[in-house]
């Protein structure tokens, strides 16, 4: 069932320029470590590990950070999970598959490289969706006003 509660969106905007200054600076960490990490493997392998040095860091992990901290069951990265935000597959507001994760995450990197102008597009969004949200049928809400996940039938029989 999509979210249909218009106060789901309100306030998402600050929230998310919160949330990727937060994300911003843990990627920025996790680079760090990553390439030092890769540093002293091509030391201690006197350089049969060097090539690693050559893949392209600084875009592999903020994807990889992107998508499986979407995919998780936070269904947020750690900045947007702070910020009282929450992603979910517009068609049923559901958590989104590793797939949409995926997807919005490399095509956020790509708007970056578009040199950020995609970024635009929530101002002019009635929900405040950017373009990697329309395209990989997702979309950012306050988690506080989701309804709170059911429990199966089963769960709730073993409690009783």
């Amino acid at each position: 069932m999509p979210i249909s509660n218009p106060r789901a969106f309100d306030g998402v905007l600050r929230r998310r320029l919160a949330a990727w200054m937060i994300d911003a600076a843990l990627v920025l960490m996790l680079s760090w470590v990553v390439w030092g990490g890769t540093a002293l493997l091509a030391v201690f392998t006197v350089g049969l590990a060097g090539g690693l040095l050559l893949l392209p860091w600084a875009l592999i992990v903020p994807i990889l950070y992107g998508t499986l901290s979407i995919a998780s069951p936070l269904s947020a990265t750690p900045g947007q999970a702070v910020m009282g935000l929450a992603v979910r597959s517009d068609a049923d507001a559901t958590a989104p598959s590793l797939g949409q994760a995926f997807t919005s995450t490399t095509l956020y990197a790509l708007s970056w490289a578009a040199g950020g102008l995609p970024l635009l597009a929530p101002l002019f969004s009635g929900r405040h969706r950017t373009l990697h949200d329309l395209f990989s049928g997702t979309l950012v809400v306050r988690s506080a006003l989701l309804a709170p996940p059911q429990r199966s039938r089963g769960l709730a029989a073993e409690d009783g």
